[in-house]
């Protein structure tokens, strides 16, 4: 547990549960003086290959959002004394939906129509918002959509699946989402895109509408088969009083196979707000509602045929059917016991899951108890196996492949759907050049000073930039980067400011490097950007500029002297800004650290100095002696100048200055 430790500038206050991926967490931010919801994913994650470089670009993405019913996500880092990385994201103050779900099963009542459809619709729109973006939720359900305290609706855990290697984990047999909520390409160990999420959706609004969810068991495994092959119960035979239009859109978005379902969240809420007014909605064809070929092969179940002549019913056929599944299901059983016999199904679930025991790959949701989560994924992997095997055992003594037909026949197939993103990336030319290029202030740096290089850029391609750009090295002097700004999906022909933040090397020299902005497969756009700096010793051009130690303090010369700190004085300026620097001495250790505008790591200089532009300038500089401890206290460093001594015996001074252009020494 992290409750009482600090994580960067979030101190962690309340532990507010458990997820398959993270521990979800309650923290205060003293500089932004708010709360804020902190998931600090498992650290097994961490040993997955390219999980870091992955962690980042998705992050980055998913921070990019901007959508009044998506949660937004503040920061990302990594914190190397608990080994932990982390997203922060605004905390929301209200109940989750299966909260209120949960309260409505209490009081044998159901939302108003009226009301679950409004919470349809804003969930479609942010869902809609995030696929123009490429990002798909992949985990749509009550405990990922929350109300804030005046009833927005807000969803939230966009990004988590693809942080953690959807493709990896469904490759490895294990199932990524939750079975409740999940659509038949999901059940089959495929990552699914947005016609996914629009089922899940689907899912939640026929709960809302009729207090139930569509398919029920009692194994996640056996709630998985029946999405995958079960006819849907219509939502009227639950709730006759539900309007035909919504049960028609409910019908269609909770089709089997991905192509008859809405292919856009869009065009979802759109049908919503027509079957609100009451216009008629075209109900789906009772054929695009049955199983999907890729089904029937995962079940078992022969192809479907063109429909006979309505005929008399007969007991045989249903006694055929029975006898079918019966045998399906009595392989499958067979697969689990030699799984379980050999040890098998264990070696692999440990191999899989290393931390299976308090924690499962699913993704981020409504707190659960650990050990509820171990045996959903331990069902979940060893179902998946179960199922590999059992088809193979019916291979092996059918002499035929469940996958496809035995014979070439004219039943439709299912075609895969085009990828139109990577279509129209393939046509696009992402290209870019340099418009402006601002010099570095100042021409000479200290060692270790921190300093930005600024660039105007131009999108001269034929294509927005993807979501995903950075900036990154390329070659040359390989210097510290304290921060990056974001790279925007500029539009053909728009223009934007990028910085990069830097840290001086600590030897004196002239440093060159090479940037280059790239998409997330390191493909370059545009030319590249050069960065020359030298460190040097600080220029002090004037002789009478020198500062005088002037301290603000009483002290006496003993080595336990209080620590003190002489004004801050202008060494040299000119028109266009000038250096700050100051004397110090005394204190618990000689080990003094020296900031600007406050006591944090983000605002630390190099030395008792500070390297400024433009005029007037007023800021407050910090002198610390010993060893700090974060976060600094609240009730230090008020007012324009002063001294603190901590309980754990390190002290602060601080010194607040105001020059203009006339301050300048002749």
């Amino acid at each position: 547990m992290l409750v009482g430790k600090t994580l960067g500038k979030y101190r962690i206050v309340e532990h507010l549960g458990s997820g398959g991926m993270a521990e979800v967490y309650k923290a205060y931010q003293p500089g932004l003086d708010r709360y804020v919801a902190i998931k600090v994913l498992h650290s097994f994650l961490a040993d997955e290959e390219n999980f870091l470089t992955r962690f980042q670009r998705e992050a980055r993405v998913v921070a990019t959002l901007r959508h009044p019913n998506i949660v937004q996500v503040y920061d990302f880092d990594f914190d190397a004394e608990d080994n932990a990385y982390y997203m922060v994201m605004e905390f929301i103050e209200g109940p989750s939906l299966k909260v209120c779900l949960e309260e409505t099963v209490q009081e044998d009542q159901r939302l108003p129509p009226e009301e679950a459809i409004r919470i349809a619709i804003a969930v479609a729109n942010a869902l809609d918002y995030a696929h123009q973006r490429g990002m798909v939720h992949r985990d749509v359900k009550p405990a990922n959509i929350m109300f804030t305290q005046d009833g927005q609706v807000i969803l939230t855990d966009f990004g988590i699946a693809k942080i953690v290697d959807v493709a990896g984990l469904t490759a490895s047999g294990a199932m990524v989402g939750t079975p409740a909520y999940m659509a038949p390409e999901q059940g089959m160990g495929q990552a699914g895109d947005e016609r996914t999420d629009v089922y899940s959706l689907g899912v939640v609004l026929y709960q809302l509408v009729t207090g139930r969810l569509p398919f029920d068991a009692d194994t996640p495994l056996g709630i998985i088969f029946k999405h995958i092959s079960d006819p849907l119960p219509l939502p009227t035979a639950l709730n006759p009083g539900l309007p035909p239009g919504i049960e028609a859109v409910i019908v269609r978005a909770l089709a089997k196979d991905p192509d008859n379902r809405y292919q856009t969240a869009k065009g979802f809420a759109a049908d919503l707000e027509r079957a609100m007014a009451g216009k008629p909605i075209e109900p789906i064809s009772s054929e695009l509602t049955a199983i999907s070929p890729a089904s029937r092969a995962m079940t078992g179940r022969p192809p479907l045929a063109t429909p006979p002549p309505p005929a008399a019913p007969t007991a045989r056929p249903k006694r055929v059917w029975v006898a079918v599944l019966a045998t399906v299901l009595i392989l499958m059983l067979l697969g689990c016991v030699a799984l379980f016999a050999t040890g098998t199904a264990s070696r692999l679930l440990a191999a899989l899951l290393p931390q299976a025991g308090t924690s499962t790959p699913d993704v981020l949701g409504t707190p659960t108890p650990s050990d509820a989560l171990a045996t959903q994924v331990a069902v979940e992997v060893d179902a998946a196996l179960a199922t590999r095997a059992a088809l193979a055992t019916y291979e092996a003594t059918t002499g035929v492949t469940p996958t496809s037909p035995p014979t070439p026949t004219p039943t439709p197939t299912s075609t895969p759907t085009p990828d139109l993103t990577a279509t129209a990336v393939a046509a696009c030319v992402f290209d870019m050049e340099v418009v402006s290029d601002w010099r570095i202030w100042s021409g000479a740096l200290a060692p270790r000073q921190r300093f930005v290089k600024r660039w105007g850029i131009k999108n001269t391609g034929t294509c927005a930039w993807p979501g995903d750009a950075e900036l990154a090295f390329v070659s040359g002097d390989e210097l510290e980067v304290i921060e990056k700004s974001e790279i925007e999906p500029l539009s053909p022909g728009e223009t934007a400011e990028i910085e990069i933040t830097l840290r001086a090397p600590s030897s004196y020299g002239i440093y060159t490097s090479a940037w280059q902005l790239q998409d997330s497969e390191g493909n370059p756009i545009g030319e590249e950007l050069k960065i020359t700096c030298r460190v040097s010793p600080t220029p002090v051009p004037r002789p009478t500029a020198t500062p005088t130690v002037t301290p603000t303090l009483e002290f006496t010369p003993t080595p336990t002297e209080p620590l003190w700190m002489s004004k801050p004085s202008l060494g040299w300026c000119d028109e266009s800004g000038g250096l700050v620097v100051w004397d110090i001495r005394g204190g618990p250790s000689e080990e003094y650290r020296y900031f600007y505008s406050g006591v944090a790591p983000e605002y630390e200089l190099p030395g008792p100095y500070n390297e400024f532009s433009g005029f007037p300038h007023s800021l407050t500089y910090f002198t610390t002696s010993g060893t700090l401890v974060w976060p600094i206290p609240d009730d230090c460093c008020r007012g324009d100048y002063g001294r603190y001594a901590s309980p754990e015996g390190y002290e602060i001074v601080w010194e607040k200055v105001w020059y203009s252009e006339a301050s300048c020494p002749p």
